[in-house]
């Protein structure tokens, strides 16, 4: 199977499976996904329904632009039949989670792959919350061509390890999560902070703006009210956008001419500069 590309989604927004009015807002909140949770946000009592519930969400889900992705459970009697279910209803990703290791993530690929069958479209992404698993970062991150991008679960982490959530421990787990992703080629997922508080909105554009100059590509979220930041905050500005096409102009003269080396902005511009500006275009479209 060839390699998926990495995600592109600014803004995920997590809804419970089995809270029908949470459901029926989702479409209009403006997310570039949306994750159908069946794990945390589902009382254990409920799983089941929630499960056997998935394929209504997914069709109310599918009626605005967002892909729709699910969450599944552990242990693995129950993340099987999540699986088997969101892949019935043509779910867009799986967000695996306490991804343990790299067979971990092949196990989730194999299935997926037996479950679709020559047609493969639900892209992998785990989740980071165990201290074993942050050992693992990079295998995990280059386990199957699925894998679209890695998060992290801070409060799970924080839980095991005896920090709290916005402990500098947990902010160096996500800065090396963004190495891990990079080197696989995939999008790392997340902010250097809490964005549980929607209504401090100076916060929270500080906090995702710091984000995305991490290297971070988007971010998970669970009130509607934080959607159009995340969705701001993680879009190129129009400065940037013009200063990427001028650079990117700059090249094609440069290379019309036979020059190697060229400036923009009194700035001497190369391929890493060039890269970037590439990326920041790509992500624009």
């Amino acid at each position: 199977m060839s390699a998926m590309r990495a995600a592109t989604w600014r803004s995920l927004l997590y809804v419970p499976a089995n809270v029908p009015r949470f459901v029926a807002k989702a479409p209009g909140a403006g997310a570039d996904a949306i994750i159908l949770d069946l794990e945390d946000s589902v009382p254990v009592a409920q799983k089941d329904a929630a499960r056997e519930g998935l394929a209504d969400a997914m069709r109310i889900c599918r009626e605005g632009p967002a892909a729709v992705l699910v969450r599944i459970n552990r242990p693995l009697r129950l993340a099987v039949r999540d699986v088997e279910a969101a892949v019935a209803c043509g779910a867009d990703g799986i967000l695996v989670t306490k991804a343990m290791d790299a067979g971990h993530v092949r196990l989730v690929a194999e299935l997926l792959d037996e479950l679709e069958g020559g047609t493969p479209r639900a892209a992998i992404l785990p989740l980071i919350e165990t201290a074993a698993a942050v050992a693992r970062m990079e295998e995990i991150a280059a386990a199957s061509s699925r894998v679209a991008a890695l998060l992290c679960g801070a409060e799970d982490l924080a839980a095991e390890m005896g920090c709290t959530a916005d402990d500098e421990v947990i902010a160096l787990i996500k800065r090396r999560m963004v190495i891990a992703a990079a080197a696989a080629g995939v999008t790392p997922l997340g902010t250097l902070g809490s964005i549980a508080d929607f209504r401090d909105h100076e916060k929270l554009r500080d906090v995702i703006a710091r984000s995305r100059r991490a290297g971070f590509g988007g971010a998970t979220c669970i009130h509607p009210g934080v959607v159009p930041l995340l969705n701001e905050g993680f879009a190129p500005t129009e400065k940037e956008l013009d200063l990427a096409r001028r650079q990117i102009a700059a090249a094609e003269e440069a290379e019309r001419e036979g020059r190697g080396s060229f400036e923009v902005d009194g700035r001497m511009v190369d391929e890493p500069i060039l890269r970037r500006a590439r990326r920041i275009l790509a992500a624009a479209r």
